[in-house]
């Protein structure tokens, strides 16, 4: 009975030989341990550099969409309000990351802490003021973080007032 030796030439063997040669010269990099790689000094190639050697995109008007988008209207007095009671600086755990605009007022933006698509409402205990980070991260991080997030500034906003 004959055994394969481990060294016996395979497709894969060779491949992975190439991959290595290739890697040793420069051409390639390994971009994990999973084996994707990337060529190196190369943003496209050949055919891709000739296919867009060709397009003249001077001439080439942008793409327009049309969306159908519902929205909560908000009354801009609420948020006045929550500044000239909250402030202009954002409140989230203590940070000022705040900016002056051009006619030299603070930056800021006023947050439904629960949303009113979830039932929350246009009241001053339901407005905080905050940077435009922590406004994003509000809606925009994990469920957990937004909870947090939720029940801190329904606090905070609650020893304000």
């Amino acid at each position: 009975m004959a055994f394969a030796s481990p060294k016996a030439k395979t497709p894969f063997n060779t491949l992975r030989r190439v991959l290595q040669e290739l890697r040793d010269d420069g051409v390639v990099s390994f971009v994990d341990n999973s084996g994707t790689y990337t060529l190196r000094g190369v943003d496209l190639l050949k055919q891709e550099q000739e296919e867009i050697s060709t397009l003249d995109l001077s001439k080439e008007e942008p793409e327009k969409k049309e969306y159908l988008v519902e929205t909560y209207v908000r009354k801009v007095k609420w948020a006045k309000l929550a500044i000239e009671r909250l402030g202009t600086l954002c409140i989230f755990h203590k940070c000022r990351n705040t900016f002056l605009r051009e006619d030299k007022t603070p930056y800021i933006e006023v947050h439904h802490i629960i949303p009113l698509c979830k039932g929350g409402e246009d009241g001053l205990w339901n407005l905080s003021v905050l940077c435009a980070h922590h406004h994003r991260m509000a809606h925009y991080s994990d469920e957990t973080t937004k909870k947090d997030v939720e029940l801190y500034l329904l606090k905070e906003v609650h020893s304000r007032l």
